[in-house]
């Protein structure tokens, strides 16, 4: 399996949805061979599109931007599986992932075509036979579920590769996985993430029994809501007292 995670966290690393996608790989390589590669797209230099469409009537299939999308094309291209890894930014994809996204015009055709999925009113086909691949939605939200707040993201998706060609792993609550006393809840919740790889290799999709294990709440809603509530008001605290001691600095000056 040619797998390609596509890292659309800000936070690079320390992205708590990496975590969850870090624990469906392993899942993965504990079933088959896995060949990864990982690419950060905070680290690429990716300029937006511009809608010019040089790539359908100049240089048919290439953009005419000089920068790293050209090579991620090809990336893209070559995968079996593609995990696309981002956090929840205001019930959307961070910006960047977003542009990555629109940078991919160039794999399609400009030819219209009809679409009888009931989404949409019409399509591109690709300029590629990607018949054979994959595609796995994993994220986290601060929200705490997850239910809802992803509709924006799955209308999008629906339209890119068509109701059920795609398979959805999103968890509520994600500011809490760092969180020190969570630890063992932590652990265990990302042990039903890596029986998710398991279930995906074996079967293609993520099994009920599994599912119903990932959409759990990692902590009950009133705790985390006060828990939440609690850091940002001490948050906000802080900054006003920080506020006040440099407006009392500048004034005995």
């Amino acid at each position: 399996m040619k797998l390609l995670v596509i890292n659309g966290s800000p936070k690079l690393e320390k992205s708590n949805s990496l975590r969850l996608t870090n624990a469906f790989v392993k899942g993965l390589q504990s079933e088959t061979e896995v060949e990864f590669e990982q690419l950060d797209i905070y680290k690429l230099n990716i300029e937006p599109c511009q809608g010019c469409l040089s790539c359908w009537k100049r240089t048919p299939g290439k953009c005419f931007k000089n920068d790293d999308m050209a090579g991620c094309i090809e990336k893209l291209i070559a995968a079996d599986v593609i995990i696309w890894s981002f956090p929840l930014y205001y019930y959307s994809l961070p910006g960047r992932m977003k542009n990555f996204i629109d940078r991919q015009v160039p794999t399609m055709k400009p030819v219209m075509k009809d679409r009888f999925d009931g989404k949409g009113n019409g399509k591109h086909s690709s300029r590629y036979d990607l018949s054979h691949q994959r595609h796995v939605y994993i994220s986290t939200c601060g929200f705490f579920s997850d239910k809802g707040n992803y509709d924006a993201v799955r209308a999008q998706m629906d339209l890119i590769h068509g109701v059920g060609n795609y398979t959805t792993l999103f968890c509520g609550e994600g500011e809490m996985f760092p969180v020190p006393i969570l630890k063992d809840r932590i652990a265990e919740y990302l042990s039903y993430v890596s029986q998710a790889g398991v279930d995906y290799v074996r079967y293609g999709t993520i099994l009920p029994a599994t599912r119903q294990k990932l959409d759990e709440l990692i902590m009950p809603k009133a705790e985390f809501e006060k828990m939440g509530d609690s850091y940002y008001a001490h948050c906000e605290a802080k900054a006003a007292k920080l506020a006040k001691e440099k407006a009392e600095a500048a004034e005995a000056k």
